[in-house]
């Protein structure tokens, strides 16, 4: 199979959506293309239309930067790179993920590799990850079945749920709670710090992996399936 070439969209405003298909070649709806001597694809909105449609083989790396409008990256990609000022963010299955976006909705399905989140206000989702980097300054981060992860926000719950065998879990906020939930029979190493917050661990210690959680306010609760 050749090397797929790896597509770069750009637009001020306007939706973004990527669909892969088993055979296909690039196509494109709303933008033009153009290669680059370094071998990318590179497609920008056509002024008439109000969003970018494009069809790609499975695997494809894909970068999208935009102002605002929705984005979703539908199928199934190689390493995803999205940044944005607002607007949600949709990304069903990728190898890895890097978004960057001042506000608006994340929601990532399944990333085998690193997901790796950046932003001011958003609520962010990710289904499953080989492990999961989050920096936010206020809203709800919703980690499930992550190999690992670390956090760092300001407000806003964190929830996270470790996948078996889980690496360590850092987790660092000033107000919010936080919820950490182990796989049944597991005994994780804790470190737990909060200054005015209640702080409640329902496991047994031991040597399972290490969870780190420091908060100034926050009430944190570490706890099993």
């Amino acid at each position: 199979m050749p090397d797929l070439a790896p597509v770069h969209i750009t637009t001020r405003s306007g939706d973004v959506r990527v669909l892969t298909e088993e055979g296909i070649e690039l196509s494109v709806d709303g933008g033009t293309i153009e290669q680059h001597d370094d071998g990318t694809i590179h497609i920008r909105r056509a002024p008439s239309s109000s969003r970018i449609e494009v069809r790609c083989a499975p695997g494809t790396d894909v970068t999208v930067g935009t102002m605002s409008g929705k984005i979703e990256l539908l199928g199934n990609l190689g390493a995803v790179r999205v940044a944005t000022a607002s607007g949600k963010i949709r990304v069903v299955e990728a190898a890895s993920i890097d978004v960057r976006t001042k506000s608006g909705k994340i929601d990532i399905g399944t990333c085998s590799g690193e997901c790796r989140i950046m932003t001011k206000s958003a609520g962010v989702h990710v289904g499953s990850a080989g492990r999961a980097t989050v920096a936010a300054i206020s809203g709800v981060v919703l980690l499930e079945q992550v190999g690992g992860a670390e956090v760092k926000t300001v407000s806003g719950k964190v929830l996270l749920s470790l996948a078996p065998s889980a690496g360590p879990v850092s987790v660092h906020t000033v107000s919010g709670k936080v919820e950490v939930r182990v796989p049944a029979a597991t005994r994780p190493a804790t470190r737990l710090r909060s200054i005015s917050g209640r702080i409640q661990c329902d496991c047994p210690p031991g040597e399972d992996g290490e969870i780190a959680v420091a908060s100034v306010s926050g009430a944190i609760r570490v706890s099993s399936d």
